[in-house]
């Protein structure tokens, strides 16, 4: 929850230093990688994947150290290694840089869909299942017909804006589900208030 709502905070701050950047025509990396480098987006974009990706690992850590599902675990597990990808090796650096971009949103889209399995109640994995699937169907049709201008996603929202579809709900339900998880544990300092630890 912390991770990515850092990422989202420090991305705004990133695209106000970008002179000329545009969510539509613009991808997210370019703002980490584009040459010549726009400092100091580059910098502050690259390092806020890479805290967001440690973050996100720590919270895979007590997922399953809670007994949280496996499958649900490694696909986390996998896209916030592939963040961390994306931010030590942005843009420039080519095809590196696309595989792990192409493994972040698949092992994202999977984490939100198998999130299900963490015992969440009914509005929640339907929350879940909408956001996963309608983002699977968006990346498949991009597998599908491209990053070309010929592709009808593409001509609608742009480069950059298909990949904030495909990537924002899922991340804007990671926020979510980081809070429905922690507020299932006990609160406990309102008991060491109520039974007068303090």
């Amino acid at each position: 929850m912390v991770g990515v709502l850092q990422f989202f905070t420090v991305l705004n701050l990133a695209e106000t230093q970008y002179p000329g950047y545009s969510t539509s025509t613009n991808t997210l990396s370019e703002l980490g990688g584009s040459i010549p480098l726009m400092e100091p987006s580059s910098t502050i974009f690259n390092l806020s994947l890479i805290i967001m990706g440690i973050l996100t690992i720590a919270a895979v850590y007590f997922i399953l150290k809670s007994g949280g599902c496996r499958l649900f675990s490694a696909c986390l597990l996998l896209f916030a290694i592939s963040i961390i990808g994306i931010g030590t090796f942005p843009i420039y650096a080519g095809e590196i840089h696309s595989f792990f971009t192409t493994i972040t949103l698949i092992a994202g889209v999977l984490a939100v869909i198998f999130s299900y399995r963490l015992g969440l109640n009914i509005p929640m994995v339907m929350v879940s299942l909408v956001v996963g699937f309608t983002a699977l169907i968006t990346l498949l049709l991009i597998f599908l017909w491209g990053l070309e201008s010929s592709n009808p996603l593409i001509a609608l929202l742009g480069k950059g804006g298909l990949q904030r579809f495909v990537m924002y709900p899922g991340m804007l339900y990671l926020i979510a589900l980081g809070g429905y998880l922690t507020s299932r544990g006990e609160d406990w300092v309102r008991l060491r208030f109520s039974k007068g630890y303090f």
